[in-house]
């Protein structure tokens, strides 16, 4: 299995991993199938502290509740993996618990956990039941894929996934399981020129992921996801915590998504907000990366997806910078106007791939739950097409992992158009007419794959038959009963990788 560790914003300092001889191989997190109630898995986490520690505590996010009793922002029953049920949900704040020396020095805990991925640290000597004040730090035997620069915000976590049990379930989280090493892609940590960027001056970090199988000389060029951390955050979040490339290679795997680029983002140390953030992708973040990789120009082979804060920002980016991305997401928007001015509302109805909303249900903070809701019913009531994916939960990475998964496989590069041409007539005495009826159908989004499976035609409610695709072509060429006295219409079904599309009625002559 493989393990590895991550970022977050908690309480407590931001320190780098301790340099220290190589640590023994029983250390680090270790899962173990238990096929015992109530999650059929345990972790045992063992840890060497340096010398002169008296104490030990484990600070992590196993904290679980029922989703009713969270009614405010920090509400909620806040048990133990020990003591999981069926349904619960992962509850915020952290809290830690008190490592066990053992006669070999080396500090331990065990705890039942779910599916899933957790994060955790340690802290030396700490009598906060929060860890308020007191120094996090990782597991240096489960080390970080990717470090964040000294001066960006965050505190280091270590992480570990878990998997389920067919015995005891829990979560359907297999979806964001590390991937083997042979089938993983490539992390790259880069700074790109950005004028704008205060912190640090004329430069600005951003963290990109290449597929598995990615090559430059591709004859396509790849399609370009960019993501937005929160406040607080970084540009290494969406991996460290959000397992974004997890999330992508199994998408890929399970055939529910083609090969992206993934680019994580850093709105520290960009002046004017949301906006300040917006003109960055534009003027320097994009250029950088279609300069540096083999990405499609094109912003229909653009997606944006943000949390948060950076919830905020992609809702900055539909309402008034519509046109810079094909596809957009915000989770859990921690601002952006619940009623969008009819000049916004025009050109939401004018994307050309897909707009993305979703919360935790539970995610009492600024009002973020109730004013998603709100917001998403403005857009509908407005006619602009959205899907919404809201889910038990409050303001936690736990969310936003499944806003990712569903963006990739629901939304994402995979809207498709649909035309038709139709030629009709009599045919000979009878009452049966001769039909002739093409239809096109064509991805919006450039990619290896092109939509295949089938396409039906009917005149109004009546059914025609159907034609399979071939090379972007579905023909339809036969006779049917009577006259064709409604419009024709052609719609594509859809297949794994490609969205179901209509064709405009078109009046058979």
């Amino acid at each position: 299995m493989s393990l590895v560790a991550g970022l977050t914003v908690a309480a407590g300092a931001l320190v780098a991993p301790a340099a220290a001889a190589a640590p023994a191989s029983d250390l680090g997190p270790k899962v173990v199938h238990t096929n015992q109630a109530p999650t059929g898995n345990s972790v045992t986490f063992r840890y060497q502290a340096p010398p002169g520690v008296e104490s030990v505590q484990i600070y992590g996010e196993w904290w679980f509740s029922r989703a009713e009793t969270v009614t405010c922002q920090g509400c909620g029953d806040a048990r133990t993996g020990a003591q999981w049920q069926p349904g619960d949900i992962l509850a915020d704040p952290w809290r830690s618990m008190p490592m066990a020396k053992g006669t070999d020095g080396v500090w331990t805990f065990t705890t039942p956990l779910p599916s899933g991925t957790f994060r955790y640290a340690f802290t030396h000597d700490c009598t906060s039941p929060t860890a308020s004040g007191c120094t996090l730090h990782p597991d240096p035997a489960n080390p970080l894929e990717v470090l964040p620069h000294a001066d960006a915000p965050g505190a280091l976590l270590s992480r570990v996934y878990v998997p389920s049990s067919k015995r005891f379930p829990s979560y359907d989280n297999g979806y964001q399981a590390p991937v083997a090493r042979n089938k993983a892609g490539t992390l790259e940590q880069r700074r790109y020129d950005s004028p704008l960027s205060t912190n640090p001056p004329g430069k600005h970090d951003i963290v990109v992921y290449l597929p598995h199988g990615y090559d430059p000389a591709r004859a396509t060029a790849y399609p370009t996801l960019y993501l937005s951390h929160g406040g607080g955050g970084n540009a290494t979040d969406w991996t460290m915590e959000g397992v974004a490339h997890e999330i992508l290679e199994n998408a890929i795997r399970d055939r529910a998504a083609q090969p992206m680029v993934i680019v994580s983002t850093d709105f520290n140390g960009l002046p004017d907000g949301n906006q300040g953030y917006v003109n960055d992708l534009r003027d320097n973040v994009i250029p950088f990366v279609e300069q540096n990789y083999h990405v499609s120009t094109r912003a229909e082979d653009r997606a944006f997806g943000g949390l948060s804060a950076g919830g905020a920002r992609a809702i900055t980016l539909l309402y008034d910078n519509t046109d810079l991305v094909g596809y957009h997401a915000a989770w859990g928007a921690a601002g952006g106007s619940v009623t969008p001015t009819q000049e916004q509302v025009d050109r939401m109805r004018a994307v050309t791939g897909g707009i993305h909303v979703g919360t935790g249900l539970q995610d009492w903070l600024a009002n973020i739950a109730p004013n998603s809701v709100a917001r998403t019913e403005n857009w509908r009531a407005a006619g602009v097409d959205v899907t919404e994916y809201n889910i038990d939960g409050v303001h936690v990475w736990d969310v936003w992992r499944q806003m990712l998964n569903h963006y990739v496989r629901n939304v994402a590069f995979r809207t498709t158009t649909t035309s038709l041409d139709v030629d009709t007539a009599q045919a000979g005495n009878s009452h049966r007419t001769r039909i002739n009826a093409t239809a096109e159908v064509g991805s919006v989004t450039v990619g290896e794959r092109a939509p295949s499976g089938k396409v039906d035609f009917y005149s109004g409610d009546k059914y025609l038959g159907s034609a399979p695709i071939r090379k972007g072509v579905a023909e339809l060429k036969g006779t049917v009963d009577g006259q064709l006295d409604q419009p024709v219409t052609a719609r594509y079904q859809g297949d794994d990788l490609f969205n179901a599309s209509e064709s405009a009625p078109v009046t058979a002559g």
